[in-house]
């Protein structure tokens, strides 16, 4: 009878583990799909341009900073060419070679907050360089 009693508790642990699996595996599909699709849509044309060429980063900061797309700034390590200055809201913080984005905070942790073009979030600032495209 002890083991016919284990045998549904482990059958029940076993199916409510599964179910929450499949459910987080759909929840996570729906997710990605509509994130895609937003951030598809939420560019620009220009920004839209430069996603196809490798990636919206410096179109979309160029658009934040400066009001619109700045062709020759679409490449991150063109951002270097600025001054450098300590990090700041409304500056760039540049991944070098990599990526851009516009600091939106300063935080106490050792991180920024930075605004690209597929979320605003925090990052580490070890490695970065900010520069002041003003």
């Amino acid at each position: 009878m002890k083991r016919l009693a284990l045998a549904a508790i482990a059958l029940t642990i076993a199916g409510t583990s599964a179910n929450a699996h499949a459910r987080y595996r759909h929840h996570h599909r729906h997710y990605v799909r509509h994130f895609h699709s937003a951030f598809h849509n939420a560019l620009s044309s220009a920004c839209q341009v430069a996603r196809s060429m490798g990636g919206p980063c410096g179109c979309f900061a160029s658009e934040l900073l400066f009001g619109h797309s700045v062709r020759n700034l679409w490449l991150a390590n063109n951002w270097l060419k600025f001054p450098r200055t300590p990090p700041a809201p409304g500056v760039a913080a540049v991944w070098p070679g990599r990526h851009v984005a516009v600091v939106t905070a300063v935080n106490h942790d050792g991180t920024v907050t930075v605004h690209d073009s597929w979320a605003t979030h925090p990052v580490r600032m070890a490695g970065l360089v900010f520069v002041q495209p003003r």
